[in-house]
């Protein structure tokens, strides 16, 4: 009971949880709207997600699915089989609503509302459903629905296992099933061919399978495959790397993730014979000097930096080599292959065309597919050398090879995709090849080979078992792996000996040779990557919409509410490139739609792929192309093709067909993480020990500065004293790019012998620092692609600078001539062979606080030369802004290691920025030698800066000033509403109840209608002088807000406003406006995880990144609108909105009246009217603006204890100006502010109350012989105790009454008990009345020892602000327990709170569960 009714002001910073209660209101509102039935499902099935996700979201195991969440919650809570069978049948139709008619549907509804009700109920602590909802429910439960088995592909979730069989639930009817995986299946092992007993030791409970071709023979299931998680996609290339000659082993693949990037000449052969297929393909009759050199602009970094090209030897047989790969390639595929196939058209051939298998669970691009009138030929290019045959072997021919088995892999597993997943007979798959074009008879083709298909398969399961493991067999296997254990095959010879073994020695020797603190790191950060990968995959857990595998997991309307397909597509142009390749295409909507609403932007990495119009688009069903999005308007959008194509004929489709978009997963930047992790192992000692904290950084006093920088003074010359890293801390405004960075730059470049890397997290980030150079007139390099760079910066490209090189020693000097380079860090590190060719003295990382540690360790451990690559570090950033975009929960990110933890690693989702901050905090804030914060903001108006300036930065920052940020409001005696406040006020929070009927929470037209009637306002203002680009900017948190707000500002019919940018929180950051406009649209409590999904606490304070983001991108004015009554759940938006009354720019009336300005500001300032507390804020807060206590005013100190909901159990650090030096502010304090601002008058509204209740209290005492017993509940400092003595004293001496009094206070903060105490002993003739204050409920012991019965009062005063839903359910049953058992006592419920506070989830959660008896 402890944690549900003891709770007084506790920060609750992490989660808003749904109650059974909340749950069963929101199924009563879907069951009787007044909405069409499809819209009211699309409702049920948000729910019915939440449910499951709330149901799972403190499990370890992370499922993939609908059907694996729902499975496991059923087991988990023993859930009846026959309720079970109901809840999966709502699953089922949940999932199939597209293809359901409306009549259907109608009828169902009243049954799949019961079954998510008995879920709730099921799953909830057995909350009883309520009458009200109950009554709705359909009479009778209707018949299971039973659907056939698909044999081609069942889904199911194992449960148990043995030597031959599986036990399992299948997706379909939710049955067990019985797998037979032993040799009797001779389905599935080819007649004893193969061998599936490695799946027993793989096999875990609730793990999903999918059983390929299954035939059922005597109830039991005999599939052709089994796939083992099938929603884990692996490339088909890293399961062939994993037949080497040395062994047959998943952990060949972990080794080879840790090599780093290949830069040598046998890899740029293959690329160039690559280059050299395309133009035989596409007929492409180029020079070889011309494809040369095309090559090499393509390829700038890596080939100048290729140690192996600065040997003449070398070059000379890399050109003689590329000469052959090219004279094989035009003759295998211009003249053998034509007369092999007899049908060839090169204009049917697709070049690298891309798969996905949901079936297989594979993923990968084949280099040359023809497909033709239904026949495929499949072509897979290597320009290296076939299997080793012995000279002295008959098989041995110089010019033809022996195929590799790694090879016949990858040609094995196309096959089985063909097979499997796009279901092609045998007679339709006409060649399968290996072009070798090393040789000249290098065309081979193969034949199938089932045992190896099975094996190929058999290494694809353990590759996703080893990546699901995160130790004992997954990657912990790196501590101890040696070549030796690696060699399973126990292959010698030369190659091995000399080749082979020392290079995977020198791969796992520094793992071995590393101290325990480096080992430590390195493996929690490898595990942190490779579940980040694994997520990305597969997807969060309770994030809906996330995830790879969202592809085929979720439905279409899942995507079409996410914004994640693009669909009903017609090509309406294709781009030709000069040579007339087909290299972009321009696609066109069905019908226009608004761009505001899809998750898609400019340079988004897409696949492509086509559909039958009328059907559902699937991007398994056929290969797919990839691209990248160049453009997107209301009429269509504009893709550029990762692989330029011969001619349109291959985007030829089947009349009727449509073309559908969906997001693409980039998996090389996320492998790259792993080797840039392993080269900390190889970085220098001092390095290696800076990052861990094993010595501080270098400081040198005696380097001062050779530039002015005025305010910037000490900033530059505190950065280039440091000679290792410095850090910058930018708050809002504060110009951490416009001065910090670019001052730090200049004065570095005073050095003419100085290099200096600027890199940033985005490519916006990098467009903001460019233009920063330009404005400064300082050149650089930007290495990038055009595509993801702003136009203006363009010709800084490296790509453009070399255009005009015909030689590699120009290249390499317009790379050593420039000295400013600028990149993102992705960019960077996939061109990391640069530190090879170049070495910088200064890296300036900005935005740092936005970059995982993993992003920026390979930067950091660069070697050149033998030395260090980037001589000194400078991280610019903001911890209290959004930090890097993160797929595992705080649990999984937690470091427990306590080595780790010492150094402050305590959270893998920190960045380095945040981990160094901490690693340099001192008692009075940070070590000045290695940390600046900028505190003068030059952006906001200082009334808008100062509710984020005491919440988030402790009152550490102040105004420049700058002209606009003193500016006085004016006085506004006429015109409407709106206007007086935009003239009046700069702050205002503009009160907007929940809409009537919305079909998805995350629109809200009430809010769009008084954004857009705001918006109009203020362009009326400003009409003059408006820009659209910097006068207005509306912020949301959900995309689909966005259009809702566009639609209503677009009915006002003024043209520009149209061309505002709304846009979501993350996409503002870096950007200001004079008004801006934050939205929160939220109309359910779950709704404030996704607004707070990036709170954290520091120096005791809980710190809203998202809302901190959005507050201080207005330069002006900032207007907030919202729903009071679930903004108030939040503890950060509850001080925000009594911040915002204490200023009298609360605004609370009616949209309609609001719309069209019918309303004062004089007679809104109370506050509403109905919602206004009974004696006005004035009253119940004490003291003025300068009523300073422990160096701060009023307002200041308010913010600090979060108007009295703080939970008083731990201290925090602040900041007093007036003092000039930090504040602690303890507990104790914390309480004496509270009771100095707010206990006067909440001791008076308690007295108030008890004296109007006085009469009701003597007479039900009188029964009990004047026996009276409160239970206070988040009783504070006593503040109703003290009431309750004055108010029973006044009642004795007025009417004689004589009452005995027990009084029981509740607090779980130890510093409210001392002072509720304290104040309790100060009562002055108070015998008729014992007190206790205790910890929690279960301390509270029974009414009386003796048996005697008495009055009991439950005395709730601002108490249900302070707990959640789940906490009052439990506290309700708790009572209605309590009554139960103490019959003979009469009970007194008595709530104190606001009006707003009555409709709190917490609060009706409470009520509705007592009357519930």
């Amino acid at each position: 009971m402890s944690t549900h009714s003891t709770t007084n002001n506790r920060e609750n910073i992490a989660h808003t949880t749904d109650c059974a209660m909340s749950f069963y209101d929101q199924l009563e509102d879907v069951a009787t709207a007044s909405l069409p039935i499809r819209e009211r499902y699309l409702m049920l099935r948000d729910i019915f997600k939440r449910i499951i996700n709330q149901g799972i979201a403190h499990t370890n195991i992370n499922f993939i699915g609908m059907f694996a969440k729902l499975d496991y919650l059923v087991k988990q809570h023993n859930i009846p089989n026959d309720t079970a069978m109901r809840i999966h049948d709502t699953r089922k139709v949940l999932n199939a609503i597209h293809s359901t008619d409306d009549a259907e549907l109608e009828a169902s509804l009243p049954y799949d509302i019961k079954a998510t009700a008995q879920l709730v109920m099921l799953s909830n602590g057995g909350i009883d459903i309520p009458k009200s909802l109950a009554r709705l429910f359909a009479r009778k439960d209707r018949k299971t629905r039973w659907s056939k088995f698909d044999i081609n592909l069942l889904r199911c979730i194992v449960a148990s296992w043995d030597d031959e069989y599986i036990y399992a639930t299948e997706e379909m009817n939710a049955t067990e099933l019985k797998i037979n995986y032993g040799p009797q299946n001779r389905y599935l092992t080819h007649n004893g061919k193969g061998d599936w007993s490695y799946l027993k030791q793989i096999l875990t409970k609730d793990a999903q399978l999918n059983l390929v071709r299954i035939r059922m023979e005597e109830d039991v299931c005999m599939p052709e495959l089994i796939i083992y998680e099938p929603d884990y996609l692996v490339d088909v290339t890293t399961i062939a790397s994993c037949f080497e000659t040395y062994a047959e082993s998943p952990y060949v693949n972990m080794v080879n993730r840790l090599k780093p990037q290949a830069n040598n000449v046998h890899v740029h052969l293959g690329n160039l014979a690559g280059q050299f297929l395309d133009d035989t393909v596409h007929n492409r009759h180029v020079a070889f000097g011309e494809g040369v050199m095309e090559f090499f602009k393509r390829n700038t970094i890596s080939l100048t930096s290729c140690d192996d090209m600065n040997d003449r030897p070398t070059v000379e047989k890399f050109y003689q080599d590329a000469r052959s790969q090219k004279r094989n390639i035009e003759k295998l595929i211009g003249n053998d292959l034509p007369e092999v196939m007899g049908e060839y058209d090169p204009r049917a051939v697709v070049l690298e065309p891309t798969f996905f298998s949901d079936v297989l669970g594979i993923q990968g691009r084949l280099d040359f597919l023809h497909d033709r009138d239904g026949r495929t030929t499949i072509i897979e290019q290597k320009s290296g050398k076939g299997a080793f045959v012995p000279f002295s072997s008959p098989e041995f021919n110089p010019n033809r090879p022996e195929p590799q088995e790694k090879h016949l892999v990858q040609l094995s597993l196309y096959r089985a995709l063909f097979n499997y997943e796009f279901k092609k007979h045998s007679d339709e798959l006409r060649h399968f090849m290996l072009l070798y074009s090393k040789y000249s008879q290098g065309l081979v083709s193969i034949a199938n080979l089932p045992e190896l298909t099975l094996r190929a398969i058999r290494m694809r399961n353990l590759l996703t078992w080893t990546e699901l493991t995160p130790t004992n067999m997954g990657i912990d296997v790196l501590k101890t792996l040696t070549p030796d254990m690696l060699n399973r095959n126990g292959t010698t010879g030369r190659l091995w000996e000399e080749w082979t073994r020392p290079e995977l020695e020198s791969l796992l020797s520094p793992i071995h040779e590393a101290s325990a603190l480096e080992r430590a790191y390195y493996f929690r950060f490898l595990r942190f990557i490779e579940r980040e990968h694994l997520l990305a995959k597969v997807g969060n857990k309770t994030k809906d919409d996330s995830g790879f595998a969202a592809i085929w997991l979720d439905t279409i309307e899942d995507k079409r509410a996410a914004g994640n397909i693009y669909e009903q597509l017609t090509i309406d142009e294709y781009g030709m490139s000069k040579d007339g390749m087909v290299e972009s295409l321009k696609l066109r909507f069905a019908t226009e739609q608004s761009t505001d609403t899809s998750n898609f932007r400019k340079g988004d990495i897409v696949i492509l792929y086509p559909y039958k119009e009328g059907e559902v688009p699937n991007a398994c069903a056929q290969m797919v192309n990839r691209a990248s999005i160049s453009e997107i308007s209301t009429e269509g959008v504009e893709v550029v093709l990762r692989n330029r194509q011969t001619d349109r004929q291959v985007f030829d489709v089947a009349e009727g067909s449509r073309w559908a978009i969906e997001h693409d997963m980039f998996e090389s930047s996320a492998r790259s993480l792993y080797s840039a992790m392993h080269s900390f192992l190889s970085a220098s000692k001092e390095r290696r020990d800076l990052i861990l904290g094993q010595r501080q950084p270098t400081i040198d006093a005696h380097v001062h500065m050779q530039g002015e920088y005025g305010r910037f003074n000490t900033l530059v010359e505190r950065a280039k004293q440091s000679r290792d890293l410095f850090l910058v801390i930018g708050p809002p405004g504060t110009g951490k790019t416009s001065f910090g960075l670019l001052n730090i730059l200049k004065e570095e470049l005073t050095d003419p012998h100085s290099n200096v890397l600027l890199l940033s997290y985005t490519n916006r980030a990098v467009d903001e620092i460019c233009s920063k150079l330009t404005e400064s007139g300082i050149d650089f390099l930007r290495i990038g692609s055009e595509l993801n760079c702003d136009g203006s910066y363009h010709n800084n490209l490296l790509a453009s600078r070399v255009e005009n090189c015909h030689t590699g020693k120009e290249v390499k000097d317009i790379i050593a001539n420039t000295r400013v380079f600028c990149a993102t860090t992705a960019a960077l590190n996939a061109n990391i062979h640069i530190f090879k060719i170049k070495h910088f003295d200064l890296a300036i990382i900005d935005e740092s606080s936005q970059i995982l540690e993993p992003h920026l360790i390979g930067l950091l451990s660069a070697m050149s030369g033998g030395r260090n690559a980037i001589g000194r570090f400078v991280l610019i950033g903001d911890h209290k802004q959004l930090p890097a975009v993160v797929q595992q929960t705080q649990e999984e990110s937690r470091v427990d290691n306590a080595e780790l933890r010492e150094i402050g690693l305590k959270d893998c989702r920190m960045s380095l920025f945040e981990r160094l901050l901490e690693q340099f905090k001192t008692d009075g804030g940070y070590d000045p030698r290695f940390v600046y914060m900028l505190t003068h903001q030059g952006r906001m108006h200082r009334d808008i800066a100062e509710f984020p300036n005491f919440a988030f930065y402790g009152n550490r920052l102040e105004v420049v000033p700058l002209q606009h940020q003193t500016l006085p409001v004016e006085t506004c005696p006429s015109g409407g509403g709106i206007e007086q406040m935009l003239r009046s006020q700069r702050l205002s929070f503009v009160a907007a109840r929940k809409p009537r009927t919305s079909v998805s929470a995350k629109t809200n037209q009430v809010e769009a209608e008084m954004i857009a009637a705001t918006v109009v306002e203020i362009y009326n203002i400003n009409k003059e002088d408006f820009d659209e680009n910097q006068t207005i900017g509306v912020i949301v948190p959900y995309r689909n807000q966005i259009a809702t707000i566009r639609n209503a500002i677009d009915r006002y019919g003024i043209a520009t406003l149209h061309n505002i940018t709304i846009d979501t929180v993350e996409r503002y950051q870096g950007s200001q406006r004079d008004y801006i406009i934050y939205g929160f649209t939220v109309q359910q409590p779950y709704q404030l995880n996704f607004l707070t999904n990036n709170v954290f606490e520091e120096d005791g304070m809980a710190i809203d990144r998202k809302l901190n983001v959005a507050m201080t991108r207005a330069r002006l004015h900032l207007i907030l609108v919202g729903n009071p009554d679930i903004l108030r759940e939040n503890l950060t938006f509850y001080k925000l909105l009594e911040y915002a009354k204490s200023k009298s720019t609360y605004i609370n009336v009616p949209m309609e009246q609001y719309c069209k300005g019918k309303f004062s500001l004089a007679r809104v300032s109370d506050y509403g009217g109905e919602d206004s507390n009974p004696l006005g804020e004035d009253d119940i807060l004490l003291g003025g603006e300068e009523d300073i206590l422990f160096g701060n005013n009023r307002d200041a100190n308010l913010v600090f204890i979060n108007y009295g909901r703080s939970d008083f159990s731990h201290g925090m650090m602040v900041y007093s100006k007036l003092l000039q030096q930090p504040v602690a502010l303890t507990a104790v304090q914390q309480v004496e502010i509270y009771c100095h601002y707010l206990m006067p008058r909440r001791v008076e509204w308690a007295r108030d109350t008890y004296r109007s209740r006085m009469a009701e209290i003597v007479g039900i005492a009188a029964r009990h012989e004047g026996r009276v017993r409160m239970i206070d509940f988040g009783c504070g400092p006593a503040t109703c105790g003290v009431a309750l003595a004055q108010a029973i004293k006044e009642a004795e001496q007025a009417r004689g009454a004589k009452l005995t009094v027990e009084y029981v206070g509740i607090d779980v903060s130890e510093a409210m008990r001392d002072r509720a105490e304290e104040e309790m002993r100060r009562l002055e003739n108070a015998d008729y009345m014992s007190w206790r204050i205790v910890a929690s409920a279960e301390e509270t012991g029974s009414s009386d020892t003796t048996g005697s019965s008495s009055l009991t009062i439950l005395n709730f005063a601002h108490f249900f602000a302070c707990i959640d839903g789940e906490e009052a359910e439990a506290l309700a049953n708790w009572t209605k327990k309590t009554m139960r058992e103490n019959a003979k006592n009469e009970y007194l419920t008595i709530v104190m709170q606001e009006k707003e506070d009555d409709r709190l989830q917490s609060y009706r959660a409470f009520e509705k569960l007592k009357r519930e008896e």
